[in-house]
């Protein structure tokens, strides 16, 4: 038995495990990752094959960055195959990075299955107990090793850390009178969401028969697998994906009935693909089609969850509460599976895939994650990062996708470096009225891990005192349109725009009036806080147009509004029948397109009967919400408009403003073409600096599983170099080429002085049209300026 010793133990190698021991070791803690599995990357991994999905499905902008943007970013520029279709690469990619942290031990195939803890009186801490040590078993070569550490993260996502160590969990539903949450049962039950189990199909050059085993169940039928659950058609791909739906829950528990909950999921599994093969309406077109791949692994959504100082509920979801020791966010709607999975024929799997009503309300503006929901209220030394975080069931929703999980990972592992300097518990930490979370807020930041509403403070950073100046800056245009493409005003549709300047004079839209009369179309400016906000901002100005008979092109609206500068605007056109608004070619960065749905309550009047959504089961509010088309985001459409004067949101100054992500306005600088275009920070006085980190534009608004094999993104700096102007001349200390990450790090002999450039060469360029990247500007969100020679 062997006797291991490090600071910080991380147990469960998913992608919040992965991140909380990378952020640990990467800030000089001596750290150990113990998985279970032969591969890192949990429901990911080319085991089970479940995309990593997040925030930025739902909200433009908003995609995940610090280090799982890292690591995606060098996973879709190394693969051959869709994001979408988990291979070894992916595992690869992951296990290298974290072979490459000196500071990290890695243990794959070690179960952990006891935890030595130590009672706390009263009297010593508020907490009960703390952990001394977990003990695992090497399966390959039978060792058996303990893990002794002064602080512990159960990334498991079945909290089996945490409930070996005694503590407070829960499983199952909480019942609506508890946190008085409209989608929770009237009555707390011990119910949770299935795990799924995945197939891999290919497509070769000759019919495969396929015989289903003796023990598959036999689906002759689309009403036999369910109503609901609708089969992708074939000539989509030649590769074949699997089903989400093909899931089992209750009445099995996720955990102790696990190897039941796998064999059933095997029966349903070959007798979806029997169907596919030898009874569907495609059978025929299947023929060439031979089942490649069926996962060992059921990816599982919900199990235990460990309570924690706050237990986040389905309020926290539709607000964003700015909690005082936010370190996370979540943006990926409430995502709670029918109880049952596909053994509930008679419902839709996910509720809102089945009423407009209920998807509406389960669709979320980006929030964020306190940390006082990141660790045991009973175990002292217990953070935690994943699934099994504290949150009631219909809170889990949002949280359980793999990049949310990943940045829970993150800001875990940066807290818990900063615990263990300071000799501090996690409830110590995170404490609103101590001054901790700012410091671990700021590191995260630094980190590139986005805190919503967080400003760079870092008083060692010498950029945010320096003057941003660049000879190109782009203009802000929403008016190249698509030919023949338009949106119908059957709903109010809006443009949420950043204005800069102190009024609007006037806005033009594009529209097709196909009414044989005149139309007087109502419209409306209003002033938001957030690019995402869903509620009905502060009204600047409303007025109307009129939009001639039969027509088509710019219609003005006359605002003369005075506004406040710095801010987005939602400019909204009213619905109208017969009026369409075109659309555009590009999506500029900070912007977002929107519909607008109203809801008297409940579900719609044809699924009434459904059990999901009567009143024991679902309590669905009336609302009034603008929704993301993030439809249109993915492709990088936007609705036409020109607004008098014209924005000029993408100014140099913007790097070095404090913000790096788009929030509020887009916080980006965007230069001018053709390459090489240059910009530069101008110091008051002569400054030594050996440190600069650059954000660079990577298209936040793009979710990682709409990315082709090999993607790279058009607008990030690819050739680049930072200069700095030593006795009248510029000298240049740091050179890439090649480069494709958002982050990049520059570190170089120490040098003083009153000026750098960065010098963008190429970016990424469209390949066929633009191979040297000459015609596409660059986007940079931060610079970041330290001397870090003595730290």
């Amino acid at each position: 038995m062997e006797k291991l010793s490090y600071d910080f133990v991380v147990v469960g190698g998913g992608l919040a495990g992965v991140c909380a021991a990378l952020a640990a070791a990467r800030q000089g803690v001596k750290t150990a990752l113990v998985q279970d599995r032969p591969v890192l990357g949990g429901n990911s991994s080319s085991e089970v094959r479940v995309c990593p999905l997040g925030s930025a499905e739902y909200n433009a902008w908003t995609r995940e960055t610090g280090i799982v943007g890292e690591l995606m970013h060098e996973v879709v520029s190394r693969s051959h195959e869709p994001f979408s279709i988990t291979n070894s690469i992916y595992d690869l990619t992951l296990d290298a990075a974290v072979k490459n942290e000196k500071n990290l031990d890695l243990y794959c195939n070690t179960v952990v299955y006891n935890v030595e803890v130590e009672p706390l009186g009263r009297e010593q801490s508020p907490y009960q107990r703390r952990i001394v040590a977990v003990h695992g078993h090497e399966l390959a070569s039978e060792r058996e090793l303990i893990f002794y550490a002064k602080h512990f993260a159960d990334c498991t996502g079945d909290a089996t850390v945490g409930a070996l160590a005694g503590a407070e969990f829960r499983y199952g539903r909480e019942g609506r009178g508890e946190f008085n949450e409209p989608l929770a049962p009237l009555k707390p039950d011990s119910q949770t969401m299935g795990s799924t189990l995945y197939f891999y199909a290919r497509k070769t050059e000759r019919p495969i028969e396929f015989v289903p085993p003796p023990d598959a169940i036999l689906y002759r039928t689309q009403a036999e697998i369910g109503a609901y659950r609708p089969l992708y058609k074939l000539a989509h791909s030649d590769d074949y994906l699997g089903y989400w739906w093909i899931e089992i829950g209750a009445p099995y528990h996720q955990i102790n009935d696990m190897q039941k909950v796998r064999a059933e999921l095997l029966k349903h599994l070959f007798g979806v693909w029997n169907y596919i093969k030898n009874y569907g309406p495609e059978k025929e077109a299947a023929q060439n089609y031979a089942l490649e791949w069926v996962g060992a692994v059921p990816g599982k959504r919900e199990s235990r969850r460990l309570a924690g100082d706050i237990i986040l509920t389905e309020h926290d979801c539709h607000q964003d509460r700015q909690w005082p020791d936010r370190v996370a966010y979540a943006g990926w709607f409430i995502d709670v599976h029918i109880m049952g999975g596909i053994l509930n024929k008679a419902e839709h799997p996910e509720p809102s895939s089945g009423d407009k009503n209920y998807k509406g309300w389960a669709n979320v503006a980006p929030f964020s994650l306190p940390l006082r929901a990141l660790y045991s209220r009973n175990v002292a030394n217990l953070w935690m990062a994943g699934r099994n975080i504290s949150v009631t069931h219909v809170a889990l929703g949002p949280v359980r996708v793999m990049l949310t999980t990943a940045m829970q990972g993150q800001a875990v592992g940066t807290a818990a470096v900063y615990a263990i300097a300071h000799d501090l518990s996690p409830r110590q930490t995170a404490a609103p009225a101590k001054n901790h979370v700012a410091v671990i807020q700021q590191q995260l930041l630094k980190d590139d891990a986005h805190v919503m509403g967080i400003r760079n403070s870092d008083g060692r950073d010498l950029a945010l005192s320096a003057r941003a100046y660049a000879a190109g800056e782009s203009p802000f245009k929403m008016d190249d349109l698509i030919p023949g493409e338009y949106i119908p005003l059957d709903n109010a549709l809006a443009v949420v725009a950043p204005l800069t300047h102190d009024h609007v004079n006037n806005v033009d839209f594009y529209l097709k009036n196909t009414n044989a009369q005149s139309v007087e179309l109502g419209m409306a400016l209003q002033q938001l806080e957030t690019i995402w906000q869903k509620e009905p901002g502060l009204v600047v100005r409303e007025t109307s147009i009129k939009v001639p008979a039969n027509s088509e092109g710019w219609v003005r609206a006359k605002l003369d509004a005075r506004i406040i500068p710095g801010k987005p605007h939602r400019i909204i056109l009213k619905a109208f029948p017969g009026v369409r608004w075109a659309r555009t070619i590009n999506l500029p960065a900070g912007v977002a397109c929107e519909y607008l749905q109203v809801s008297p309550g409940g579900c719609e009047p044809q699924n009434r009967l459904l059990n999901r959504f009567q009143p024991h089961e679902t309590e669905l509010p009336a609302y009034e919400f603008w929704r993301q088309d993030t439809g249109r985001h993915r492709d990088g459409g936007a609705l036409a408009v020109r607004i008098d004067p014209q924005p000029e949101p993408y100014q140099a100054r913007n790097v070095n403003n404090g913000w790096g992500w788009p929030y509020g306005m887009p916080n980006l600088w965007i230069s001018g073409v053709p390459m090489p275009q240059a910009l530069e920070l101008r110091f008051d006085k002569p400054r030594k600096f050996n440190v600069i980190l650059v954000s660079f534009d990577t298209c936040l608004r793009k979710p990682y599983h709409c990315m082709p094999p090999f993607w790279k993104a058009g607008q990030c700096a690819r050739d680049w170099a930072l200069s700095v102007k030593l006795g009248g001349e510029w000298k240049v200390v740091y050179e890439e080429k090649g480069n494709y990450q958002r982050r990049r790090k520059a570190v170089f002999d120490a040098v003083t002085s009153d000026a750098l450039r960065l010098t963008v060469f190429a970016v990424g360029g469209d390949a066929k049209n633009d191979p040297l990247g000459q015609k596409t500007p660059v986007g940079v969100y931060e610079i970041r300026v330290y001397n870090e020679e003595n730290q």
